[in-house]
């Protein structure tokens, strides 16, 4: 089932839903009614539990996502700014946070600023040969926040996070790779059909064992080894408790 939201579409084909930035005259940068649909489109499908897997990407080969609009940026004040910027954080935080599924950047083209937050925020990050990451923000006199500094401290450590937000360069798809700012590149034709690979071989898996392994790795995460070991076995004690197990 396919349904368009302005220029958000989703694909749905349980358990598996594809969202598609639908702008690709523009690069597929984002404008403020189009945060609005897709904030509403995330919240939804992590909150759906037919959703085991949400597909990020973008439509045509340039861009996943270009970032957003400039016109939109340079409009916004006061409260509107505020209001605008608060809904990016929550957008990217709900896919971060998301427990009950999976979540993948299929980055198709350049992710910059607002898809780069998304990316960053994905569990996955699947790349065409001709992708490439950019935080432009420290440049456009915005702070990089909405996960950006956060999720980019996650993937690669300080010295890169400062390196990328700070300098503001294009990362390449095979750098992004080498330095586990990706975890896969493929040849452009490829992207989506080596995606949709990966997620049927999740799928044979038990989805309660797979999902609470991805939410003991993001507890353990920033954790020193001692509370780590800890989460581990409280994890592991929930399971055994298990009265039968769950497919």
């Amino acid at each position: 089932m396919t349904q368009s939201i302005g220029e958000i579409k989703v694909d749905r084909a349980e358990p598996v839903a594809t969202v598609t930035i639908c702008r690709p005259e523009k690069l597929n940068s984002v404008t403020k009614q189009m945060l609005v649909s897709f904030s509403e489109i995330v919240g939804h499908l992590t909150n759906d539990p037919n959703i085991t897997t949400i597909i990020f990407t973008g439509e045509g080969d340039k861009a996943f996502s270009a970032g957003f609009d400039l016109e939109t940026i340079r409009s916004l004040k006061g409260q509107e700014k505020t209001s605008f910027f608060k809904l990016l954080e929550k957008t990217t935080r709900l896919i971060r946070q998301a427990k009950s599924c999976f979540t993948i950047a299929a980055i198709n083209g350049y992710a910059v600023g607002f898809g780069a937050m998304v990316a960053v925020a994905c569990d996955f990050r699947f790349c065409s040969e001709t992708a490439g990451f950019r935080f432009p923000e420290v440049e456009l006199s915005v702070f990089p926040g909405a996960g950006a500094a956060s999720n980019l401290l996650h993937l690669v450590g300080p010295a890169r996070t400062k390196d990328l937000l700070l300098t503001t360069r294009v990362v390449s798809a095979q750098e992004a790779l080498q330095t586990g700012l990706a975890d896969r590149v493929f040849p452009q034709t490829e992207l989506m059909s080596k995606t949709m690979e990966f997620v049927a071989a999740l799928s044979k898996k038990s989805k309660y064992i797979v999902l609470r392994s991805k939410m003991l790795v993001d507890a353990m995460t920033g954790k020193d080894l001692s509370d780590a070991a800890d989460m581990e076995v409280d994890y592991e004690d929930e399971w055994l408790n298990e009265p039968q197990p769950k497919k």
